[in-house]
């Protein structure tokens, strides 16, 4: 009886996790992108040091939360000796969709803002704006945006899997797979850091 596995009320397959992990992050992108919208007209109204200052900010904002979560509460939660490793798996699930559901938000403000620092020319390089940028350009404006689709629709839904099945008492697949999340964190979190450096420097000189 000890070994029996623990009831689940998460008993899906990758195929069902992944659909409804793009169920969730549309309908909340939908919501975004229109929030971004209303929000965009202000964008126009603001000076270039403003905007450039909102943009840090935002980006730090979100440099923030991925360190808070990724290398802060998910590191020192498993150092706690009192709960079970499967409570702690299954309160992560939670952490970590709550936060991607967030990142959601971010990133579209994220892609607006850096559409009117495009648009503006405020940037080295970018005076065309979004539509003529090439796949180079893409990388260095938006690099945690691209990095966070990745991460959302290809290993989020697996680590879920691997977490249910894990709690379940079943055997896990793909356990290396938390690996490669992990470095997707790191990657993001340089590359969003990065391109905070750029907006810096380009305030810098606007000041």
């Amino acid at each position: 009886m000890k070994n029996q596995p623990l009831p689940s009320r998460h008993n899906h397959s990758k195929g069902s996790l992944f659909v409804l992990s793009t169920k969730s992050t549309g309908v909340i992108a939908a919501a975004s992108i229109g929030l971004a919208a209303a929000a965009r007209p202000y964008g126009n109204r603001m000076t270039g040091q403003g905007l450039l200052l909102s943009m840090g900010a935002l980006q730090c904002c979100w440099i923030g939360a991925n360190l808070a979560i990724s290398f802060l509460e998910a590191p020192v939660k498993f150092l706690s000796p009192t709960p079970a490793k499967r409570s702690l798996i299954d309160v992560g699930r939670h952490v970590f969709s709550a936060l991607n559901k967030v990142e959601v938000v971010l990133a579209a403000f994220d892609l607006l803002g850096w559409y009117l620092l495009t648009q503006r020319g405020l940037v080295p390089g970018s005076a065309s704006g979004f539509r003529q940028l090439g796949w180079r350009q893409w990388l260095r404006f938006s690099p945690g945006l691209i990095v966070y689709l990745f991460q959302s629709f290809t290993f989020l839904p697996v680590m879920r899997s691997v977490g249910a099945r894990y709690i379940d008492g079943r055997p896990t697949e793909n356990a290396r797979v938390h690996g490669v999340y992990v470095a997707l964190e790191v990657l993001k979190v340089a590359t969003l850091t990065a391109s905070t450096v750029t907006i810096g420097r380009a305030l810098l000189k606007a000041l």
